[in-house]
């Protein structure tokens, strides 16, 4: 159930990631404010990562996947109706497209750690790496479906999401478990209990490596991409071939996503973190000659390929090192220090494409997973992870 209705939020929200800035751009013509909303979003997700995290250890599970399910679904048929009656404005949209971000930030982390109330300890990577496939399987459908929803409609894409927002409420309702946090009524200030998670992490040696190694990772790996992007469309490749490239790379995610069962338990995960790190770096070297091609999807797809795999793993960990009553906050504050430099690859990726090139992008993008490989193999936490 948890995972039905996840697949089908995910890929509601891929389709708004896509549909917010294109209703901007049909209501203002600007792709400066088409661009400030889609900054705003990530801005307020990122900092509101750390506290979501806490309000989620704070309330019963399953009880806050619920409301923020019930909330999202209204205010995105809100937003349908105001769009058909000619009564949306950007600031409207900005302000839903916030809210819904903010939602979704406090959804995640009480999902994720509900999930070891969902399954067994023994097969919690298994769990994650169906939650992979599903992450990747979203990142393939939501924009494509909106793109083509928009066409139909400026409301449909919003109207699609909030009817997938009601689905996910009605298979988290249906979920059955204990998923009230131990020692809810023992309560700090938010801060304090923010602060504790933050402790964690970094007291367990896995966690802080993780913290400390994974940030380059998802930098290089958002700045290749991002980088492929805008060096093909610069180069006047269409956007049918651009979306097909992207695909292509996703498509390796999904593929390793598939396989990451049959990984663990073969390889240390250790050993997982170190190769990943390794061949992301040799193979955006590969990458860097072959723009602007839209071969250079290939070697991109192929470094993805293990990505799951680690993934699985490192939530795996995550869960198991963190007390019950504070994954939620355990969890959200391992996402938001592996994620935010990842923020800034964007911005790198353009500097280089505008005043340098598409291959020095990738290249020094592979750079910096090969410092990511050489940390993986001189940090305690991991070098010596099972």
């Amino acid at each position: 159930m948890l995972w039905i209705g996840q697949l089908l939020s995910d890929t509601g929200s891929g389709i708004g990631l896509l549909a917010y800035p294109l209703l901007i751009l049909a209501l203002t013509h600007s792709a400066v404010l088409a661009g400030v909303v889609g900054t705003a979003r990530a801005i307020t997700l990122l900092c509101l990562q750390l506290p979501a995290g806490a309000l989620s250890d704070r309330f019963d599970r399953r009880l806050t996947m619920i409301i923020c399910d019930i909330m999202r679904a209204v205010l995105l048929a809100l937003l349908g109706i105001l769009i058909v009656t000619d009564l949306a404005s950007w600031p409207v949209v900005l302000v839903v497209c916030l809210i819904e971000g903010g939602a979704g930030a406090i959804f995640n982390p009480a999902a994720a750690a509900a999930l070891s109330g969902i399954v067994p300890d023994r097969q919690l990577e298994q769990a994650a790496a169906a939650t992979e496939a599903r992450t990747y399987t979203a990142a393939l459908a939501g924009p494509a479906l909106g793109g083509t929803l928009f066409g139909l409609g400026q409301a449909v894409p919003f109207l699609v999401n909030a009817v997938s927002y009601v689905v996910s409420f009605g298979t988290a309702k249906r979920i059955r478990g204990q998923f009230r946090p131990e020692n809810a009524a023992e309560r700090k200030a938010l801060w304090r209990e923010v602060a504790d998670g933050l402790q964690v992490v970094w007291q367990v040696p896995i966690l802080r490596a993780v913290a400390i190694t994974a940030p380059l990772m998802n930098f290089a790996f958002t700045g290749v991409i991002f980088t492929v992007t805008l060096a093909l469309r610069q180069h006047g490749t269409s956007t049918a071939v651009l979306g097909l490239v992207q695909a292509t790379i996703a498509a390796g995610g999904l593929l390793g996503a598939i396989v990451a069962p049959r990984l663990q338990g073969r390889m240390r995960l250790g050993a997982l973190a170190t190769t990943i790190t390794l061949a992301g770096a040799l193979l955006f070297g590969a990458a860097a000659p072959l723009l602007p091609s839209p071969l250079v999807a290939a070697p991109i797809a192929l470094a993805l390929l293990l990505a799951p795999a680690v993934n699985a793993a490192l939530f795996a960990v995550t869960l198991r090192s963190a007390p019950a009553e504070m994954r939620g906050r355990v969890i959200n504050t391992v996402v938001m220090a592996t994620t935010a430099l990842a923020a800034l690859a964007p911005l790198t990726a353009g500097l280089f494409v505008q005043h340098v090139s598409g291959a020095w992008a990738v290249g020094a993008f592979a750079a910096t997973a090969a410092a990511a490989a050489v940390l993986c193999l001189i940090l305690p936490g991991l070098r010596h992870a099972t």
